[in-house]
């Protein structure tokens, strides 16, 4: 087995780990929250998969990016939420319905938009594209469906001593995502600096700004709602992302290390807002 194989199997661990820990503390009825309150889901819909979108097609269009950036942002803006977010969305002061079920309905929209947004981003940029349906129906059920349906399942037959397992699964998926991140980046290190120039730093980071903002302002007057859909629309699924480009442009190459620099963008630019929404969303002391 090659190093970037066990790398790639260690991440798929990682989030796998991550959706079960949070499937454990979650409620059945959590699955499919945004579709019952249906006015909450549609709002987090336009944030993620209108107005971030539009930006990222702006942005490829009207700047001198290199290529492999213009993929990168197009295949970004297509991809759902990342499974290890919730966490921080829970951090944040979200609570576990809103974000377990942004998590769930972000997952099946991206269904949709994904080929209907890559079809139009071809349109626009005169490409001919692909989307593998079946690929994403594939990675998201391995990675979010598997592990939510056990974790529930095991809170049935085990109660709360699936519930108390729940922090220590969760803190082992965070750090064998850091380690394999750091070990990720130090392969891929020339293929990020070959990718940076052009604007390319302003570019991702105006899209992440644009999902934080249309999250925070679409999320409705709950400040735990926009927290958590500030960060939602902010980051996306870099796996998928990867996908979605390789299918679609298989020749370029460098387009996974653009990915990968918006996803530690991303992680970065969170921090702060993690921190800011955290205190002004936790309930003050009696």
């Amino acid at each position: 087995m090659t190093l970037l194989s066990a790398l790639k199997l260690a991440l798929v661990a990682s989030i796998f780990l991550s959706v079960l820990a949070l499937a454990l503390r979650a409620r059945a009825d959590d699955v499919f929250y945004l579709f019952r309150e249906w006015r909450l889901g549609l709002r987090a819909f336009i944030a993620m998969f209108v107005v971030v979108p539009a930006v990222a097609i702006f942005i490829a269009y009207a700047f001198e990016l290199k290529p492999a950036v213009e993929i990168a942002l197009i295949a970004l803006a297509f991809s759902p939420v990342p499974p290890l977010l919730p966490k921080k969305q829970i951090k944040a002061g979200g609570a576990a319905s809103y974000t377990t079920g942004l998590m769930v309905g972000a997952s099946l929209a991206s269904l949709v938009a994904a080929p209907v947004g890559i079809a139009l981003a071809g349109h626009i940029f005169g490409i001919e594209t692909h989307v593998s349906v079946a690929g994403i129906v594939k990675t998201l059920g391995m990675l979010i469906a598997v592990p939510l349906a056990l974790g529930l399942l095991a809170q049935r037959l085990f109660g709360e001593s699936a519930r108390s397992f729940a922090p220590t699964l969760g803190h082992f998926a965070v750090l064998l995502l850091a380690a394999c991140a750091l070990v990720l980046l130090f392969v891929i290190a020339p293929a990020l600096w070959a990718v940076i120039g052009n604007g390319t730093i302003v570019a991702i980071v105006a899209m992440i700004l644009a999902g934080l903002a249309a999250g925070y302002l679409l999320a409705g007057p709950t400040p735990e709602d926009r927290a958590a859909l500030s960060l939602a629309a902010a980051a996306r699924h870099p796996g998928i992302a990867m996908g979605i480009a390789a299918v679609n442009f298989p020749d370029e190459k460098l387009a996974p290390a653009a990915i990968l620099l918006f996803f530690i963008l991303s992680a970065v630019l969170s921090m702060p807002l993690l921190h800011l929404l955290g205190k002004a969303t936790a309930k003050p002391s009696a």
